[in-house]
């Protein structure tokens, strides 16, 4: 079986950039891989095949367009028998994992500027162009309310759709050891501050005690956060830090995630939260919020901007030390299958499905 897997970048940070990675890594040794990227990062199999695809890495508006352009032509030059790509990276594509929906975001992203909003509109139109080309045969979704999205704003979909969430590293991301306790128990948040809701975060600390802090690894206008800090009189204890490469290390540090993302297809921080048996408050938007039993695992709030409902929660948690103990019990358990090998046993599954259907 000879496979093409095309995404604009391949790396182990982020969440699709690993997607691919970690599938690229299990892949290899039951096909004929080849990578159409701009750059691929991290350790790759000798067997897996990069080839580059010219285009810059911004503009987004250029990056977008040349990438389908150019990856377009070596899919269709490659002979291959399954053409895999992410979201609308490239039109055309035997097989899609959904692990954005650009029309949902875009129908939900208020504070968008003129220049994000062309950038909103281009995917748009490469989404609706790829999930309605002819050569489409399967959709991979990333949570079952993703897919349910990409079916209302490009269906209905005449392909079959898979759930296959994505996976995390039970390794990299374990509990801490048990441990002296800590004079402030510690809220973690991890990502991009608008999008994933970091001024909600923020006015939920401030409506619990002193005792607790909030550490925010991320990028956003922290200018903006910490006056909000200030103005509610919890500066002392928010903690705003750049990105980090050893992002395990912030997990162990923590007593509860805090995600009240305002829009997140699956979410791999939550999975990752969970593996390090952490309790996780997150929205209902989030995809990785179908992992989460409410009172077992953590809290699952519908309104990403209830703050009452964020701290009401951590509340709960932080005020149990016997349930938050059992709670981290139910965080690890929750993640147990979630295996990068569970994802690339799916998407070969996939891939066979796809090369059937076409011989029949």
């Amino acid at each position: 079986m000879k496979v093409a897997l095309a995404i604009h970048r391949v790396r182990p940070g982020g969440g699709q950039d690993r997607y691919a990675l970690e599938l690229a890594r299990r892949l290899a040794p039951h096909c004929e891989l080849d990578l159409l990227t701009i750059g691929a990062e991290g350790e790759l199999p000798p067997e897996v095949t990069v080839r580059l695809v010219r285009a810059p890495g911004r503009p987004m508006l250029l990056t977008a367009a040349l990438f389908r352009r150019r990856a377009g032509i070596l899919a269709r030059t490659g002979r291959y028998d399954v053409v895999h790509t992410v979201g609308g990276a490239l039109p055309g594509a035997t097989v899609i994992t959904a692990q954005f929906c650009a029309a949902e975001w875009r129908r939900l992203d208020r504070r968008a500027g003129w220049y994000q909003r062309l950038v909103s509109a281009q995917a748009v139109r490469d989404e609706r162009w790829a999930y309605r080309h002819p050569a489409l045969r399967a959709v991979i979704a990333v949570s079952q309310r993703t897919a349910a999205q990409v079916e209302r704003h490009y269906g209905p979909l005449r392909v079959p759709v898979h759930v296959v969430p994505n996976a995390v590293d039970l390794g990299e991301f374990a509990p801490r050891p048990a441990g002296a306790p800590r004079l402030r128990a510690r809220l973690l948040f991890v990502g991009a501050y608008d999008r994933k809701g970091l001024d909600v975060a923020i006015r939920a600390l401030a409506r619990l005690g002193a005792d607790a802090e909030l550490v925010a690894i991320g990028g956003g206008d922290r200018a903006r956060y910490r006056r909000l800090a200030t103005s509610l009189g919890v500066a002392d204890r928010v903690l705003l830090e750049p990105p980090r490469a050893r992002i395990a290390e912030a997990f162990a540090a923590a007593d509860v995630f805090l995600f009240p993302t305002r829009y997140e297809p699956f979410g791999m921080v939550i999975a990752e939260a969970l593996a390090s048996g952490l309790p996780v408050v997150t929205s209902a938007m989030a995809g990785a919020a179908e992992l989460i039993r409410n009172g077992e695992s953590g809290y699952v709030i519908a309104d990403p901007e209830d703050d009452v409902a964020f701290a009401a929660a951590v509340d709960r948690i932080l005020g149990d030390a016997g349930a938050r103990a059992a709670m981290a019990r139910g965080a690890r358990a929750a993640v147990r299958d979630l295996t990068w090998d569970m994802v690339a046993a799916r998407t070969l599954e996939v891939y066979r499905s796809v090369m059937a259907a076409v011989g029949a």
